[in-house]
């Protein structure tokens, strides 16, 4: 387990056997900032354990975990049709620890298991109106890069943001 913030707060990566506290943090995610995501609180909580198996086994999940509990999560995947990006998504973290670095520390978690991957950068989909949400990974060196669309889950109009990595 990979400190984050000495021996109380950590980010690791999820196993199969996470799969009850995966599901827990996002259906926490969806209700908390259900215009965050392209789904629904309705469709993922009737997913199965089977399901959330396969979300730990397609890519790489990350969990921030706090002495009480886990308290956010971000997850990664290699992005269809580009196979030297990954996609970030399911960026989150509990109310009361932003500002706390953990979304930083997850963020990082990401980008070092794509470049692990060897992608050569890292592509993430946000809200247009999410402000924060956009300066915070403009902060850590996500670039606007033109692209606008509707998600179709939840009809939010969002924008592309991508950082370059660097090759090993």
């Amino acid at each position: 387990m990979a400190s984050v913030w000495g021996s109380t707060m950590s980010v690791r990566r999820a196993v199969l056997g996470d799969e009850a506290i995966v599901r827990d943090l996002r259906l926490r995610a969806l209700a908390d900032a259900p215009d965050a995501f392209d789904s629904t609180l309705e469709r993922e909580s009737a997913m199965a354990p089977s399901d959330w198996s396969r979300w730990i086994s397609s890519g790489a999940t990350f969990l921030f975990e706090h002495p009480d509990g886990p308290r956010g999560i971000a997850a990664g995947v290699l992005y269809d049709g580009e196979p030297d990006a990954v996609l970030l998504f399911s960026m989150w973290v509990d109310p009361a620890f932003r500002g706390s670095g953990a979304a930083d520390a997850l963020v990082a978690s990401v980008i070092a298991w794509a470049e692990s991957e060897g992608a050569a950068e890292v592509v993430l989909h946000v809200g247009k109106a999410n402000a924060r949400a956009r300066r915070f990974y403009e902060r850590i060196g996500f670039r606007l890069v033109g692209e606008e669309f509707v998600s179709p889950g939840n009809r939010i109009v969002e924008v592309e943001m991508r950082v370059a990595l660097g090759r090993k």
